[in-house]
């Protein structure tokens, strides 16, 4: 069926559904109303589907729709990582490395790495794509990048997987807070005060939300934070607690009006992964950079009994 779709037909069915309108699609994509009309129902008809409904006030997508639409961003996204990779090519790179990465890790270990790999792979053009631990799953599984770096306990579905390195969670707390002269803490110990939280699917969340449900409590989140940035102010204003990786806590510490207590609960503990959907068939270039992260943790991790294996 695939090869009965256009590329033109995909990308107007996306500009429709993201402008609730027809019309309002038909002219981004310089088309008139009735032609785009004739190229929906004839999507409609290779698919033996109704995709859209139309009312006086839009377009509704229909369940099949919506598995449309999703299916079409990622088609047209494959589409433009095939132009990009041409180009690259074209202009005499050797070839095209794509990394998704949780926030945490991006923030404490990849940038020294990349400065390294850039060093000695000057002619693999890298993409960089910053996504919770969750997403990356999706984004590695769709193959829309090489290789995918989480962090936490995330299930990876059919993913290959090599663990690298450990992180500990800490409590991150105004100066003045009462928990702030704490020499250690546990989760539980925290839930009876408000929380700046991280979304799910963050690292910290599953820890923290798990710890409260074991004991029927729950955290009272006062407000999500969406960057590591917002939520060191939010913390330090006020607003409330928070669970952080360590050393981007400790760090923050050193310039910013926060406290920092260790978490000594074994869930605390989090590893940082690699992901893959077959690491023995990535390129070369891409097998390198999954060797300077495997070599990085086993030299950070000296003296561990079981160090990963390379791939």
């Amino acid at each position: 069926m695939l090869n009965q779709f256009d590329i033109l037909d995909l990308r107007l069915f996306i500009l429709i559904a993201e402008a609730n309108s027809l019309r309002k699609g038909a002219d981004i994509a310089c088309l008139s109303a009735p032609a785009a009309s004739a190229r929906i129902a004839n999507l409609e008809a290779r698919t033996a589907t109704k995709l859209l409904v139309r009312s006086t006030k839009g377009v509704t997508l229909t369940l099949a729709g919506q598995a449309f639409l999703h299916h079409a961003r990622l088609i047209l996204d494959q589409v433009e990582s095939l132009r990009g990779d041409i180009e690259a090519y074209a202009a005499s790179v050797r070839g095209h490395l794509r990394v998704a990465a949780n926030p945490m890790a991006i923030m404490e270990y990849l940038p020294r790495l990349l400065q390294r790999y850039i060093a000695s792979h000057a002619d693999v053009r890298l993409d960089l794509r910053e996504l919770f631990s969750n997403e990356i799953i999706r984004w590695v599984a769709a193959g829309n990048s090489d290789i995918g770096i989480v962090l936490g306990n995330i299930r990876t579905e059919s993913l290959e997987v090599l663990s690298c390195w450990d992180t500990r969670l800490c409590l991150v707390t105004p100066l003045d807070h009462p928990l702030a002269g704490s020499s250690k803490i546990s989760f539980a110990d925290t839930l009876q005060f408000d929380f700046v939280d991280f979304p799910e699917g963050s690292p910290p969340y599953g820890p923290l939300h798990a710890a409260a449900d074991a004991i029927g409590a729950r955290v009272r989140a006062r407000v999500r934070a969406v960057s590591f940035g917002s939520f060191c102010r939010l913390v330090e204003a006020g607003i409330g607690i928070g669970v952080s990786a360590e050393p981007s806590a400790r760090r923050a510490a050193q310039s910013m009006a926060l406290a920092v207590v260790p978490i000594e609960d074994e869930s605390a503990t989090l590893t940082g992964s690699l992901c893959s959907r077959r690491f023995k068939a990535l390129p070369s270039f891409a097998r390198d950079f999954v060797t300077l992260l495997i070599n990085d943790s086993q030299e950070a991790s000296a003296g561990t009994e079981e160090p990963p294996r390379q791939p």
